[in-house]
């Protein structure tokens, strides 16, 4: 009885929309996003979720920039040679 309670306490608490998730990871890590969420005040949860949209946001920016570079080499949309040039001039040669 006392777990029925709790699973349903638990859910009242969850924003609408919300859903659970669980992953296993070192306890190291576990710990250091527990000083981190500490330090600034906030749950676990709520650093977790920073971490996931930070992560989120930037891996959907690379692959849409990919994606794009893509469609753009199969139709044939290259640097002109001068346009390459330039670009070394300006920022020099790879090491």
């Amino acid at each position: 009885m006392i777990a029925y309670y709790k699973v349903i306490y638990r859910s009242l608490l969850m924003p609408k929309g919300s859903t659970r998730i669980s992953f296993i990871t070192p306890a190291g890590k576990r710990k250091r996003l527990g000083h981190i969420a500490e330090a600034f005040g906030k749950n676990l949860s709520a650093v977790i979720n920073e971490a996931l949209d930070q992560y989120i946001e930037l891996h959907e920016w690379q692959l849409t920039h990919i994606q794009k570079g893509v469609k753009a080499a199969r139709s044939g949309d290259f640097a002109a040679e001068a346009e390459v040039k330039a670009f070394f001039d300006k920022y020099g040669q790879p090491s």
